[in-house]
């Protein structure tokens, strides 16, 4: 679920009413989209430590500032910011969250349009399908027309603006949205179907948000060309997608698998690939498992442990002229030369700011063993803070 304005609107109006306080939605990506005050809307908003992963009735920053976590389907889609801090509002807290995350439920269940046969299929498949289930779910594929011993490479499609552009901000009724639905499946289809004209064979569904996830058929021993041509070939398949809604398309893809573990193989491969490609490269682009290289591993298990070991090992290097040098010296291959030559300091003042952040975690980066665990901490924090 994306906060969209109009619901922060109502979410700020009704505070405002209740309190009459100083307040300001936030959503997931830190950005203000409705507050007290007009100047902070569209602006960038500075969160508490840890505040996403955080399931506190409230937060505070170093201002005092109350933050309200909202959560839906057990993760923070927004926040509440309060510019009071005082133990009588602290009392208003448990409402506030209580009645703004009712809103969001109730948004959410009145805007969804209803899913199609395909799309309900592979929601069910995708999301911890049971093992008992398996031959039910093989059996509905079949009625739909769809073959799932065949090996397929998965496609998880990101456009920028879909949910909010072509599904939310339109008043229209729900079976208009369903539409848009299939009319963006057709055109996802025509998409590819363009380019790779030989092999048709395709499983498209929408999966929420700005998300389509593509299962394509692989001929035998055609697995490495798809991939190469996806790479090669993004902008010939893909820019038809965009317009004036939708502002940027990104694509992750993984290896290619059969059978019902081996869809879900390929989406979880093809969705931590966009998602961690969007986040660390950008969007516009296509992105393949093998471009990850060991982030494919960090980006898979439990956030929480990643983050922990971070912060264990960062948790003290506070000093920005310090992360600087260190986050330099990585790009520069442990060289010292080299750092020293990019940032426009003396070889022994690297040096002495190595022996500085040694002291300060324990850990050598000098040191390669030492210098992987740094290196693994960095790209948590990069990925995850």
């Amino acid at each position: 679920m994306l906060l969209t304005q109009s619901l922060a609107v109502e979410i700020r109006d009704y505070i405002k009413n209740l309190l009459n306080k100083n307040v300001a939605i936030i959503d997931d990506k830190a950005r203000c989209i409705a507050a007290s005050e007009e100047k902070e809307v569209n602006s960038e908003i500075s969160l508490p430590i840890n505040a996403s992963d955080s399931t506190s009735a409230k937060i505070t920053n170093s201002n005092n500032e109350i933050f309200i976590p909202l959560r839906q389907q057990n993760k923070n889609v927004g926040y509440i910011r309060l510019k009071e801090n005082s133990p009588e509002l602290n009392t208003y807290i448990p409402l506030i969250k209580s009645f703004a995350e009712l809103m969001i439920q109730q948004y959410e269940e009145s805007n969804s349009p209803k899913l199609d046969s395909t799309d309900q299929l592979i929601a069910k498949i995708i999301n911890n399908a049971s093992k008992n289930e398996y031959p039910i779910y093989e059996s509905e594929a079949k009625v739909l027309g769809y073959e799932l011993s065949v090996k397929r490479v998965a496609l998880v499609l990101s456009l920028k603006g879909f949910r909010d552009k072509c599904l939310l901000d339109f008043d229209q009724p729900s079976f208009e949205r369903e539409e848009m639905i299939k009319n963006w499946k057709r055109n996802i289809e025509s998409a590819i179907n363009n380019f790779f004209t030989k092999n048709s064979d395709l499983l498209i569904a929408y999966i929420g948000g700005d998300k389509f996830l593509i299962y394509k058929s692989v001929e035998t021993g055609g697995q490495d060309n798809l991939i190469k041509l996806l790479k090669t070939s993004y902008k010939s398949i893909f820019e038809p997608l965009k317009s004036h809604r939708i502002s940027h398309v990104t694509v992750g893809f993984g290896n290619a698998y059969s059978g019902i573990e081996g869809l879900i193989s390929a989406f979880r491969e093809a969705d931590l690939t966009l998602d961690l490609g969007e986040k660390i490269w950008g969007p516009d682009k296509s992105y393949s498992i093998d471009d990850l290289g060991i982030l494919s591993i960090i980006g898979q298990g439990e956030k929480e442990k990643k983050l922990d070991f971070s912060n264990q090992l960062l948790g003290k290097l506070n000093n920005p002229e310090l992360n600087k040098t260190l986050e330099c010296f990585f790009e520069n291959n442990l060289n010292l030369t080299e750092t020293a030559g990019e940032m426009g300091i003396h070889r022994n003042t690297v040096i002495y700011r190595l022996n500085q952040i040694t002291k300060t975690l324990n850990a050598d980066p000098r040191i390669f063993e030492q210098a992987m665990s740094i290196k693994i901490a960095l790209m948590i924090k990069s990925l995850f803070v």
